[in-house]
């Protein structure tokens, strides 16, 4: 008798990042309850009584990607800090243009960025960023999954460019009250796709008993923290002249560190600063894609030695795994000179799986197996630049692009169907964005960026 289901997913090829990342070929998923009942193999015809089924010839099956740090709305910096040394112009342009947008234009950024995540095969995002709420309404139209929270700290940053690390207690405490606000109002909505963390935005930018306070806060919610860490020189240099230590052994030394702790960068993390991540348990995010457009790596070979969970992430601007995966493999196949130092599998675990297990969710996503959630993308195989495809994850890794995903599905609903995304109108959005421009491109040339053109006549950019 053929057993109920709400969807079946076919395709050529299964890659369901289960141990020993198996590809398994002429397979199928099976969907019910928004959790998966099977994955691999096609079952003899019959098998199933599906509600809707989805024809999978030509294409892959994979677990959808987990992005584990990010900040969606970041896409209005594209271009502007790419060329100019990264570790200058973060301060200069990126802390200081995020100062001068307004809660509007946050909003309509994170639709952008939102929607970018959806085509580029992303499922769950791990975001930290201003004014949240704006992407939160953002993923429960798309139906994303998302773990959000807004950016905490005690300084200006729109001063750190000038060095000055003033200490504004008010306007911490009033950034925190916000942040607990957000946790209030998000914390399991659009049925449980939405979680929160707390966000001390990095370990130069809040105090130290600030630090300890939103730990207290996070640990009395029951909710993970998200912090930038040993990120820039500069946040380095800082931490070790203000509080004789550096930045992680500062973090271990205020116990905030924890399991339930994301870090973002560790660019400039020492051996020390290692150990004491190792200790605490906390829980790597690395951003290949943004580390060799400033002509630094962080040491993932150390990291990875002391067995810190580590996952990939896109950081900002630039959203598509397959390049984020790329990146890692080739900085870290010429920073060692061994071929070996990460491979294609190896990058799409830590993609899929590893990034699942820092943002805590390894036991609900990043791989297909039944019991987990129906969290999973159909990649188009049919495309030259993927011509011939052999299954391997070498042709997928190296070879693919986000444009070739081309249906993704979370909780088993489907989000986006032949490249069109189903829960907001990706037009509209993009016009309400390019509203701001005029403006954006007047700040970005007064900022320093690297815009220096007029706006285009058609007045579409």
């Amino acid at each position: 008798m053929a057993e109920l289901i709400d969807l079946l997913v076919e395709g050529d090829f299964l890659l369901p990042m289960t141990d020993g990342v198996p590809v398994i070929t002429g397979a199928e998923v099976a969907v019910r309850g928004g959790r998966i009942v099977h994955a691999g193999p096609a079952r003899p015809a019959g098998s199933w009584a599906a509600t809707r089924t989805i024809r999978g010839r030509g294409h892959a099956i994979l677990p959808g990607f987990v992005n584990a740090h990010c900040h969606a709305a970041s896409v209005v910096f594209r271009s502007q800090t790419d060329d100019p040394p990264g570790g200058i112009t973060l301060y200069t342009i990126g802390f200081r243009g995020e100062q001068e947008l307004t809660a509007e234009e946050w909003h309509d950024l994170a639709h952008v960025g939102a929607v970018d995540m959806v085509k580029a095969g992303i499922t769950t995002i791990n975001d930290i960023y201003y004014e949240p709420d704006g992407l939160a309404a953002a993923v429960s139209a798309l139906g994303l999954r998302a773990q959000l929270c807004d950016e905490i700290f005690d300084v200006a940053k729109e001063n750190l460019a000038d060095g000055d690390y003033t200490r504004y207690p008010e306007r911490g405490a009033a950034r925190l009250r916000k942040s607990l606000d957000f946790t209030r109002r998000w914390q399991g909505a659009a049925d449980g796709r939405i979680t929160t963390r707390l966000g001390p935005h990095a370990v130069d930018t809040c105090a130290p008993g600030f630090l300890r306070e939103i730990a207290g806060e996070a640990r009395r919610l029951g909710i993970g923290l998200h912090v930038h860490a040993a990120q820039s020189a500069r946040e380095v240099e800082v931490v070790q002249q203000m509080y004789g230590r550096s930045s992680l052994e500062h973090l271990a030394a205020l116990e905030v560190m924890g399991p339930d702790t994301v870090l973002a960068h560790l660019t400039f993390a020492s051996a020390a600063d290692l150990d004491a991540v190792a200790a605490a348990g906390a829980r790597y995010a690395h951003c290949p894609t943004i580390y060799p457009r400033r002509g630094v790596y962080p040491d993932v070979p150390a990291i990875r030695a002391r067995g810190i969970p580590m996952g990939f992430a896109t950081d900002w601007m630039m959203n598509d795994p397959f390049e984020g995966m790329r990146n890692a493999l080739n900085a870290l196949r010429l920073k060692t000179g061994k071929v070996e130092a990460l491979t294609t599998a190896d990058a799409l675990w830590f993609a899929t799986m590893g990034s699942a297990r820092v943002i805590g969710l390894d036991h609900e996503i990043g791989s297909l197996e039944p019991g987990k959630k129906a969290d999973l993308i159909l990649v188009h195989l049919e495309r030259p630049h993927l011509a011939p495809f052999y299954g391997d994850p070498a042709s997928l890794v190296y070879y693919a692009r986000a444009g070739d995903v081309v249906t993704s599905i979370v909780d088993g609903r489907v989000i986006m169907e032949d490249r069109n995304v189903l829960g907001l109108d990706e037009p509209a959005t993009l016009t309400r964005a390019r509203r701001h421009l005029p403006r954006f491109s007047d700040m970005m040339r007064r900022l320093g960026g690297v815009s220096r053109l007029p706006a285009c006549p058609c007045g579409t950019h």
